[in-house]
């Protein structure tokens, strides 16, 4: 054929085929596109991004399953990764062959968020198109609605509990000289030394204190990591016993049998929104596939899934999370009230030269 099939007529002739409704796990039905679409001829190829290790895939693909199963012309692949790794790999591809993104949708943290602003990776998504939109609250939306949150985590506190009896209370235990040598970081952590020169007199836009900190205790580190499924190793063989991780992260591991536990710190931690966002580059009919899954997986059944697999707090206020993750330290009133805001604009462009000065400052005095 000469010229493409919109979405819309191609996947009506999919969901006919498939009449029975999706029930979210509430008995409510997913709001979906009633007439979805797809090229006609063949399959249209659709990859989103997914965060590598523990559950963090366990949505995104059993979303895929279910959504292929409802609409056969659409085939979805899995890229997991993370972060720090992939969205190199994605600004590559899309210098190379930008009509050809090496994914065309996924999940991405805040930093990887304003950093693809920056880079002018994303697409800018129409809120009033999106129908599960409406029962997610300005927290998750973007001012310049380049994606939109699922989720957020929090980042504070990790310690082995076998080797560790008395838990740390505050960030300040991270560069103490009593875990010297027991100490990991996942590689440019640079959210310690911004909670380094927080409490030394500095912020955000002067990072100095936290620099000095951390070059003169470089040396209390015993290992760098750079996947969870290598730091979740690190924290459970005896290589290290603290770290400053993600809470959802950490609870994954302590699920698959780590020996750990996450805090919060005494200062509060860390608030980090998951998004998510479309990638430029897409043709037509591959953006309005993705923004019809991105619509789906903010349904009340796709956003509580990812609350309990990820644990985090969910998008979609009308999730309601069950009671072993409601009760737990991350979830509590008093924690939610001092988490600590980070302007995340501000860290993606710093982050080239908070780069340099960790390999100058940290990793050249471990």
């Amino acid at each position: 054929m000469g010229h493409q099939v919109s979405r819309r007529r191609l996947l009506a002739a999919s969901a006919a085929t498939l009449a029975l409704p999706a029930l979210n796990a509430c008995g409510r039905d997913i709001e979906t596109d009633p007439e979805p679409a797809a090229p006609s001829g063949g399959s249209e190829q659709i990859t989103i991004f997914a965060f590598l290790g523990n559950r963090l895939a366990d949505m995104p693909k059993a979303f895929a399953e279910d959504y292929m199963s409802r609409h056969p012309n659409v085939e979805i692949s899995i890229y997991e990764d993370s972060n720090a790794v992939g969205y190199p790999k994605i600004l590559a591809a899309r210098q190379t062959t930008p009509d050809q993104p090496l994914v065309n949708m996924g999940f991405f943290n805040s930093q990887i968020s304003a950093q693809g602003d920056l880079d002018g990776t994303w697409n800018t998504l129409d809120y009033t198109a999106l129908s599960n939109a409406a029962s997610v609250s300005d927290t998750f939306r973007r001012s310049n609605s380049n994606g939109i949150g699922i989720g957020a985590d929090q980042i504070g506190i990790l310690y082995n509990t076998d080797n560790i009896s008395t838990a740390p209370t505050g960030w300040a235990d991270l560069w103490d000289d009593q875990y010297a040598g027991r100490l990991t970081l996942f590689d440019y952590w640079w959210q310690v030394v911004f909670m380094a020169a927080q409490l030394n007199g500095g912020s955000l836009e002067d990072m100095e204190p936290g620099w000095e900190i951390w070059r003169d205790k470089a040396s209390n580190i015993r290992t760098l990591v750079t996947a969870n499924p290598e730091w979740q190793q690190v924290m459970s063989n005896g290589t290290a016993d603290i770290t400053s991780c993600w809470n959802g992260t950490g609870l994954q591991f302590k699920d698959d049998g780590a020996p750990v536990d996450y805090v919060v710190p005494d200062e509060g931690a860390i608030a980090v929104p998951v998004y998510l966002q479309t990638v430029q580059g897409n043709t037509d009919n591959q953006q309005e596939i993705c923004v019809d899954i991105v619509n789906e997986m903010l349904s009340p059944r796709w956003c509580q899934m990812w609350a309990e697999t990820a644990v985090q707090t969910p998008a979609n206020s009308d999730v309601s999370l069950p009671a072993d993750l409601a009760e737990l330290p991350g979830f509590q009133a008093e924690n939610v009230a001092k988490l600590i805001s980070v302007d995340w604009g501000l860290v993606a462009r710093q982050n080239a030269d908070w780069r340099a000065r960790w390999d100058a400052d940290i990793k050249a005095n471990i």
